[in-house]
C-alpha cells in the first residue's frame, strides 16, 4: 500500500507532463522518473526473438538501399514494446485503418526519448497483423514498405532503433520500431566529418 502512495506523485507528473506536451507554446519542460511498468515490459522470449528479428530484417533492407545500419538502443526498445502492449490493449478502438493502430503517445515517447537518451530528431512506424505468417519480420517490412510514410522512415539517416513486438492471444501481431538520431554535439569530430 505505501508503494502505491509513493507512485501517485510520479503518476500525476506523468499525467501533467503528458498533458503540458498538447497544449500550445509550451516550451518549458521537466523531467520525470520512468514508473515501473516502464522499466519492465513483461516482454516474453518469443516477441523479444521476434524484435530481434525485425530489427535485423531492417538493418538489412537498410544496407541493401546504401543507408547506414542501425545501432540498437534498448531505451527505444522498452518505449517500442510498451506501445505495442498499449495496442494490444486498446485494439479496434482506433481511427486509423484496420482500427487496430495508432500513434497516441508519440508526443510523449518523443519528449521522454529526448530528455532520458539525448536523441534529437524521433519517428516511429507501427503496424498490427492477423497474418504474420512463417516469417513476421519480412511480414512487418512489406507493410511498412508498402506505405510510402512509413518506407520513408525506413531509409532515413537514423543512428539509433528499437524494436518492440507483441503477440494476442489470437495471433494478431504488433510491432512498433521507433528510429532516433543523436545531435551533432554528442558526435565526435571524426564521426561528424564521416557524415558529410
Amino acid at each position: 500500500m505505501k508503494s502505491l502512495l509513493c507512485l501517485a506523485p510520479i503518476l500525476a507528473a506523468g499525467a501533467a507532463l503528458l498533458a503540458s506536451c498538447a497544449a500550445p507554446g509550451t516550451t518549458e519542460t521537466s523531467r520525470i522518473p520512468v514508473s515501473a511498468s516502464m522499466q519492465s515490459s513483461g516482454t516474453n522470449r518469443s516477441e523479444s526473438q521476434m524484435a530481434t528479428a525485425v530489427f535485423n530484417e531492417i538493418n538489412a533492407y537498410r544496407q541493401s538501399t546504401g543507408s547506414f545500419k542501425l545501432k540498437r538502443h534498448a531505451g527505444l526498445d522498452r518505449l517500442a514494446q510498451k506501445h505495442c502492449e498499449f495496442l494490444r490493449q486498446n485494439r479496434g478502438s482506433f481511427s486509423l485503418k484496420g482500427k487496430n493502430v495508432s500513434h497516441m503517445g508519440f508526443a510523449g515517447r518523443t519528449l521522454y526519448a529526448k530528455q532520458a537518451y539525448n536523441v534529437e530528431n524521433i519517428s516511429e512506424n507501427v503496424a498490427a497483423t492477423s497474418d504474420p505468417g512463417s516469417n513476421p519480420a519480412k511480414t512487418f517490412l512489406r507493410l511498412w514498405k508498402n506505405s510510402p510514410d512509413h518506407h520513408k522512415n525506413l531509409k532515413m539517416e537514423w543512428t539509433y532503433s528499437g524494436v518492440g513486438v507483441v503477440v494476442d492471444d489470437d495471433g494478431m501481431a504488433f510491432a512498433t520500431q521507433i528510429f532516433a538520431t543523436v545531435g551533432n554535439f554528442q558526435m565526435s569530430s571524426r564521426e561528424r566529418f564521416l557524415q558529410h
